[in-house]
């Protein structure tokens, strides 16, 4: 396996700081690490850096970033002054040459046929360990945007999944008193077994007036005029789902109610710690790979 990885050529590409956590983590596997699309930014000793797309046609491993695309045609690459077109990029890739990205959506794959494309955001482990930085960024959102301490406050947690298990948690170690809500039966039973308080998702009109604080994680309308109309206007609320979100946030401007949508908290919060669990769950993919 050490073998394969020291002539093993990887082109990190595009994104942010956690491309470059990535990037700098893989050279020191071992890894020919060549970084794409940065400027100034990405200066390391660690890894290669090149302002010249061209020379992604000797990698046998392509790393886009996460997401890949915000316009299905150029690459997200905030830091690269001038576009990287999609299309051009795949023309310079060679072929058998293993692409990994996220959130890969099918117009991105249909630009790389010629290529294997895994979408690593996908990645069960990924989801898990993101969940982590998440909760903590809401958290610290939650405490920027209330004049009231965590310890004692009322919170209602929207969803038990992934974030929301590691939301309570962290909410209750805080001295917050933690009801979460929750559509399957199993997940309340869950809920009860932890020692938070339940709701079904069904009930959630009675009981939202009673929140200083509320965080959604469900990836579906919860929070519509009908709910948003029962709840306190001194109460945040922080929308953790992607989009479309799980708020009506026309409505609730409407009403005055302060609400958060915090989209991608991993990057933004902890984006090395992000960038590792991104590294780590590229390792996983390669082992599956034979790479």
């Amino acid at each position: 396996m050490k073998g394969r990885i020291l002539v093993c050529r990887v082109s990190v590409i595009g994104g942010d700081l956690r491309q470059l956590t990535l990037a700098e983590l893989m050279a020191k596997d071992g890894y020919d690490v060549n970084v794409i699309g940065f400027g100034e930014n990405s200066m390391s000793s660690k890894y290669k850096t090149t302002n010249d797309i061209n020379d992604v046609c000797e990698s046998d491993i392509i790393i886009l970033p996460m997401p890949v695309t915000l316009d299905f045609k150029t690459l997200n690459a905030p830091f690269e002054e001038k576009p990287i077109k999609l299309s051009v990029l795949s023309e310079k890739i060679k072929k058998g040459a293993l692409i990994l990205g996220g959130r890969i959506s099918k117009e991105v794959i249909k630009v790389f046929k010629n290529n294997k494309c895994i979408d690593y955001y996908n990645r069960e482990e990924l989801m898990i360990k993101n969940a982590v930085p998440t909760a903590e960024g809401a958290i610290e959102i939650a405490m920027e945007e209330t004049p009231i301490t965590l310890k004692d406050s009322n919170c209602l947690v929207i969803g038990y999944g992934r974030i929301g298990k590691v939301l309570s948690a962290l909410l209750k170690s805080l001295g917050a008193n933690v009801c979460v809500s929750a559509r399957k039966y199993s997940d309340l039973a869950w809920i009860d077994v932890n020692g938070y308080k339940s709701v079904h998702n069904d009930n959630l009109k009675t009981v939202a007036n009673n929140f200083d604080l509320i965080f959604n994680t469900a990836p579906a309308l919860i929070l519509d005029e009908e709910i948003l109309k029962t709840i306190s206007p001194d109460c945040v609320v922080i929308d953790l789902a992607s989009k479309p979100g799980g708020v009506d946030f026309e409505k609730a401007q409407d009403l005055g109610l302060k609400v958060i949508w915090a989209l991608s908290l991993p990057g933004k919060c902890a984006p090395i710690s992000s960038g590792k669990i991104i590294k780590e769950t590229i390792l996983n993919i390669l082992h599956e790979e034979g790479v």
